[in-house]
This record gives C-alpha cells, sequence and structure tokens, in this order.
C-alpha cells in the first residue's frame, strides 16, 4: 500500500510539472507570414500562394482568415484547447483535421468536404 501512494504521489509530481504556467503565456499573435499556402476549393481549383494567415477568437472559438492575392475561404468556428507543448491545437483532431498553433509558429492540414488547406506560416514579429 506504501508503495502504491508512493508511486501515485511521483505520477502526481511527474505530470503536474508537465506544463508551464500556461494562464501567463501568450500562445498566438494576430498574424502569421506565410510559408507556403495551398487551397483547394470545392470545384477542385487550386489555390498557392503567399499571404498572411489571421488569427481571431471569440470566447473559445476560433477563426482563420487567409489574406491573399486570390481568395481563400476562412476556417470558422474551431474549437482549440492546450497541449501539453504550449500550444494549441483542434479538439477533435484526425489526421485530415489538424492545426496547431503557437507563439511562433501556425501549421494547419485540415479537409472539409472537398476543400482542404495545407499551411505552413511563422510569426511576422
Amino acid at each position: 500500500m506504501r508503495t502504491i501512494v508512493c508511486f501515485a504521489s511521483l505520477l502526481m509530481l511527474i505530470f503536474s510539472c508537465n506544463n508551464e504556467d500556461d494562464g501567463l503565456n501568450t500562445i498566438y499573435k494576430e498574424k502569421y507570414e506565410r510559408r507556403f499556402i495551398i487551397f483547394q476549393d470545392s470545384l477542385g481549383g487550386i489555390v498557392q500562394d503567399s499571404g498572411v494567415v489571421q488569427v481571431s477568437q471569440s470566447k473559445n472559438l476560433y477563426k482563420f482568415d487567409f489574406i491573399t492575392t486570390q481568395k481563400i475561404d476562412p476556417i470558422e468556428n474551431i474549437q482549440m484547447e492546450m497541449t501539453g507543448s504550449n500550444s494549441l491545437r483542434n479538439v477533435g483532431w484526425t489526421p485530415t483535421k489538424l492545426i496547431v498553433l503557437s507563439r511562433d509558429s501556425i501549421n494547419i492540414s485540415y479537409k472539409e468536404g472537398k476543400r482542404y488547406w495545407l499551411v505552413n506560416s511563422i510569426s511576422k514579429n
């Protein structure tokens, strides 16, 4: 019994130290410069462009706007959660619906119906 209590205490110590104080860290900045943006619309048209990804938040829902020379549909109403690596990831992610957002970069691999977005961007600042 004493071994179990010691082991449980050790596990609690390890997992409680996993995150820095997430409440005090800024997770994202407003805009991310383009590394590459690839978008396919529902009709099969493909856009490969440079531009900016603008992230906005309303309550716990995020919106990702793509400011480019061509029109790219935004990704809207995405609920994000904190991960252990001090970044945000979309809730219920799958390999075809993955958004990872940190203070320095954003990576999107997101498919919705026939549309998909592939984005890899770094912070402007």
